[in-house]
């Protein structure tokens, strides 16, 4: 086995597991999106509203802090959820807006996981925009699989230098 060959192995195995990484991280995410459509409301009360901040390596970042109590079947549950997929915002406008639709107090309703009562959502579905980053897991895995067939096969590569008959002395 060349240099080569142990380097696109080592680059193959790395971009598998991100790519698996991101097919647990987001596939869950997503799939809690989906099923948050189908499951049943109960009515919530905002128990809480505001905005946490901190900074990241992009810079500041503000994320909505709503938490609210709904019952079912005569048992309370509290949760933050607002969303699935809800990234922390880099514009405090955004946090505020979404702050400012669940004041504390206020009545709204909940979609909760009829399995499991204690999760639960203030908005289900996917978020917009979010779509896109589905099209993230094709991504990795097309260039996974491309990685790997030029592994296991090596001559390939012999064709697609400029003079075949030189690499192939090599």
């Amino acid at each position: 086995m060349n240099s080569d060959t142990r380097a696109r192995l080592l680059g193959l195995f790395g971009l598998g597991s991100i790519a698996v990484w991101l097919t647990l991280s987001l596939g869950n995410a997503f799939y809690l999106c989906l099923i948050s459509t189908h499951w049943p409301k109960a009515p919530a009360r905002v128990v809480s509203s505001g905005i946490n901040t901190g900074s990241s390596t992009l810079g500041k970042w503000w994320a909505p802090d709503v938490e609210y109590d709904y019952r079912v079947s005569q048992h309370a549950y509290r949760s933050s959820t607002i969303r699935y997929l809800m990234p922390p915002s880099y514009e405090k406008g955004d946090a505020q807006t979404v702050s400012t639709v669940y004041p504390r107090e206020a009545q709204t309703t909940a979609a909760y996981d009829p399995e499991n009562p204690a999760r639960s959502v203030l908005e289900p579905g996917v978020p917009a925009g979010m779509w896109t980053k589905a099209l993230i897991l094709p991504f990795f895995w097309a260039v996974t699989g491309y990685m790997f067939y030029e592994i296991i096969r090596p001559r390939r590569r012999f064709m697609l230098r400029s003079n075949p008959e030189v690499a192939a002395q090599e």
